[in-house]
């Protein structure tokens, strides 16, 4: 059987192994987000509760769009993630946000087909927030406390606490060469003249 340290240095080996294949699997996806996918930051409660600011959603283009499809369109010169809520009979679009207290969206020129980008495939939270709080960081930060709540900002908290232990012990604990782990050299190192 192998000695302890011989175990332990074998483990190591492993879990570094396995953290930098899943860091490796999260830059790579990260990549292919940012340049291949179509996708756009909420950075307003108009979609609350259904998406939530700080929210990344990915857009896909669709050949037909339909009533009740959440749907990124052009209005007023910026970019819209609403709720499609009635076609008009002349082909302009009536959209609204999700929250309830919010009013149809009244664009100058009405939004039509055209201007819509595509339609929500897929909404993940939280994933916004760094734009969001990069963009302006005292609503991006009020809203990212307003959505974790107690339990989510405990477990921040527990977290931040973990990694800052770990980086307190790494830093303590003495660096082991490789010259500990190799049994002491029974030849002479001193050259023959």
């Amino acid at each position: 059987m192998a000695p302890r340290h011989a175990r332990t240095k074998r483990r190591h080996r492993l879990i570094r192994r396995v953290l930098t294949g899943l860091l490796t699997l999260v830059v790579c996806a990260g990549v292919f987000v940012f340049l291949a996918a179509n996708y756009a930051y909420i950075t307003t409660p108009s979609m609350y509760p259904t998406i939530p600011p700080g929210s990344m959603v990915f857009i896909e283009v669709q050949h037909t769009y339909h009533v009740g499809e959440v749907i990124e369109f052009k209005g007023n010169g910026l970019l819209w993630v609403h709720r499609l809520v009635k076609i008009e009979p002349n082909g302009d679009l009536v959209t609204k946000g999700d929250n309830p207290i919010s009013t149809s969206d009244v664009f100058v020129p009405p939004t039509t087909m055209k201007d819509v980008v595509g339609s929500v495939v897929v909404s993940v939270p939280y994933l916004g927030f760094p734009e969001l709080i990069a963009h302006d960081p005292s609503y991006g930060l009020s809203w990212l406390r307003a959505e974790l709540g107690f339990k989510g900002k405990l477990l921040v908290l527990a977290l931040v606490t973990v990694i800052g232990a770990l980086i307190v012990i790494r830093k303590r604990r003495p660096a082991h060469t490789d010259s500990e782990d190799r049994p002491a050299d029974t030849t002479s190192s001193v050259p023959n003249k």
